[in-house]
């Protein structure tokens, strides 16, 4: 029996295998199309320029956060500090009134010893003249005063 190849021609069947049209030898060779670099390029450096925008949105947002808790704190610190100066007139009120209390005091004493010291110039007799004999004698020391149990 005869051995046709896919041209139709017979082969001889000496060959052990017939040979074969390759499929993509009679096809027009397609158009290589290199590999579009610029649109990659800029899509890498977008794809950069979009993690840059978003570190520096997280950056942001944490600065914003701080700041406003540092101007609760600034508030707070102003209201403390009010307070303080609050309390500080009032300090300075308390010790100018202790200080006139003091001062009254001083003088309440010092008219309570005075009004004492003639008190007690009314109430003293009038001292009793030594003898020069009573002058040389001892004073008899007097006996203490037993303690109560």
């Amino acid at each position: 029996m005869p051995v046709f190849d896919e041209n139709g021609n017979q082969i001889a069947t000496e060959e052990e295998f017939p040979k074969m049209k390759d499929p993509e030898e009679g096809l027009p060779t397609p158009v290589k199309r290199q590999f579009p670099v610029i649109p990659a390029v800029l899509g890498i450096i977008a794809l950069v320029l979009a993690v840059v925008a978003v570190v520096f949105f997280l950056k942001a947002n944490t600065l914003e956060q701080e700041v406003e808790i540092l101007k609760k704190a600034k508030t707070q610190l102003a209201t403390a500090e009010a307070k303080l100066q609050d309390t500080m007139k009032e300090n300075q009120k308390v010790k100018a009134e202790l200080g006139q209390v003091k001062n009254e005091l001083d003088s309440a004493r010092a008219k309570n010893q005075a009004l004492e010291d003639q008190l007690a110039k009314k109430k003293a007799p009038p001292a009793p003249k030594k003898s020069p004999a009573q002058a040389d004698k001892k004073p008899v020391p007097k006996k203490p005063v037993p303690k109560k149990p």
